[in-house]
């Protein structure tokens, strides 16, 4: 095999590495992230716009991807320490106007420009630093554990 003349140049070579080392503290918000994200894609008339009587607010795959990045920027500010938890939820549309949802999805949805009532109604999560729980009428269900790392 004969090789012509080869030269040598510098080249700069920049590689997308995934971050695979992620802390406990960012998989816990990621899987929240998912999970809201998840719930406002599938919640057709479950969500609160078509509750009020609006219809459905479709939303883009960037809309998702813009709002896991802010819930995600957003949670990873106030993570709870020392066995505080952070409590997500939402009102159904019945009692939106007067109750609304809690402070932080207004300011994450806020920041990501989407309107409060794309969110899906009567869900109220609890991100502690070790799980995730939701509260569904005071029965409490662990869908994410680092200690057993469940996820169910």
């Amino acid at each position: 095999m004969k090789f012509g003349k080869i030269e040598s140049k510098n080249v700069l070579g920049i590689f997308d590495v995934k971050k695979d080392d992620m802390s406990d503290k960012e998989k816990l918000v990621n899987f929240a992230s998912n999970y809201w994200a998840d719930a406002m894609l599938s919640a057709g008339n479950k969500q609160i716009s078509y509750q009020i009587g609006n219809g459905v607010i479709e939303l883009s795959d960037k809309d998702i991807e813009v709002f896991k990045k802010t819930f995600n920027d957003y949670i990873l500010k106030i993570f709870p320490t020392n066995g505080n938890k952070i409590m997500l939820w939402t009102s159904n549309g019945e009692y939106f106007d007067r109750v609304g949802t809690d402070a932080y999805l207004r300011q994450i949805m806020k920041a990501c420009k989407l309107p409060l009532t794309c969110l899906p109604s009567d869900i109220c999560m609890n991100i502690y630093n070790t799980k995730i729980e939701l509260d569904d009428s005071y029965k409490y269900d662990v869908i994410y554990s680092l200690e057993d790392k469940k996820v169910k």
